[in-house]
């Protein structure tokens, strides 16, 4: 399954960007003499360069979500493989204090890569699915706000009640 975001959300990105470093740079051909201030907006048009050429790479992205892993084609492609993950992380960013609309970014982790995506993706629950399943297959232990992030979004990561829970990676069988 192929996986990109929308260009819905890249268009905002892009608009945000784009005036910032417009509005930076204008301000900044109008000086006539270097002074503190227009240090401020040299740093500013940085940083709005660096959030279009972040949405640039986004947009270039594509997510091959598989049995295997989840892969990353784009300009600074790699891949995770879900029997190498060591790790999974699933942060919950609110916008509202009343924490009623954010995001979600999940980053995966294994020995040689590491990989970020959030809830914007376009097939981002079935990638969180998979990671769930990988976390529970592996005996990751996760700390409680994680998994509990897991859990309200539909893919708890611990055993319920009279479940019984995997075995961790890497354990030695009873004889």
């Amino acid at each position: 399954m192929d996986c990109r975001y929308p260009m819905k959300s890249l268009l905002g990105d892009y608009l945000r960007g784009g005036v910032g470093l417009a509005a930076a740079c204008g301000l900044l051909a109008g000086a006539t003499m270097l002074t503190a201030f227009q240090y401020i907006l040299i740093a500013a048009a940085l940083l709005f360069a660096g959030y279009v050429l972040r949405t640039w790479v986004r947009h270039r992205t594509v997510y091959a979500l598989s049995e295997e892993g989840l892969r990353a084609d784009g300009p600074f492609g790699r891949a995770v493989r879900w029997a190498d993950l060591r790790d999974a992380r699933l942060r919950y960013f609110a916008i509202r204090r009343d924490r009623k609309s954010g995001w979600l970014q999940l980053t995966l982790k294994t020995a040689d890569a590491k990989l970020s995506v959030d809830s914007e993706l376009d097939g981002f629950d079935a990638v969180l699915e998979r990671a769930a399943l990988a976390v529970r297959r592996n005996g990751l232990e996760l700390s409680d706000p994680m998994a509990e992030n897991f859990a309200t979004a539909g893919f708890p990561v611990r055993p319920a009640a009279g479940e019984d829970a995997p075995a961790p990676r890497g354990a030695a069988e009873a004889p």
